[in-house]
């Protein structure tokens, strides 16, 4: 891999839902973190993860345990793509419109954060 790989870590709640979709996407398949997901695959982005917390808080909230098998809706969630910097920079650009109410950090290889 090259010395340019940056880390994106974005941020967000385990029940928020994707903006801009079908009625039928809607109705079945709404799921913020899947569709991002689906759009870092087909941007040929090297590797990216989803990881659910097992307790955690979002903006100064309230602790929230994930303690049964479908995780509370405001528990935190973390989409964690791993690529060029300029591609997952493109990555945050197309997908604006989902990313307005997210938290959204980059890190690169040095360890330092980048400003997107």
């Amino acid at each position: 891999m090259d010395n340019n790989i940056s880390v994106l870590r974005i941020y967000f709640r385990y029940g928020q839902k994707a903006q801009n979709q079908s009625f039928w996407q809607k109705l079945w398949n709404n799921n913020l973190g899947q569709q991002l997901l689906k759009k870092a695959k087909e941007m040929n982005i090297e590797q990216a993860n989803i990881f659910t917390a097992k307790a955690g808080y979002l903006n100064n909230e309230k602790i929230n345990f994930n303690i049964s098998e479908i995780p509370p809706s405001k528990n935190p969630v973390c989409l964690e793509p791993i690529d060029q910097h300029e591609k997952l920079k493109s990555f945050i650009e197309q997908n604006q419109e989902n990313l307005k109410e997210v938290k959204i950090i980059v890190l690169n290889s040095n360890n330092e954060i980048i400003k997107c």
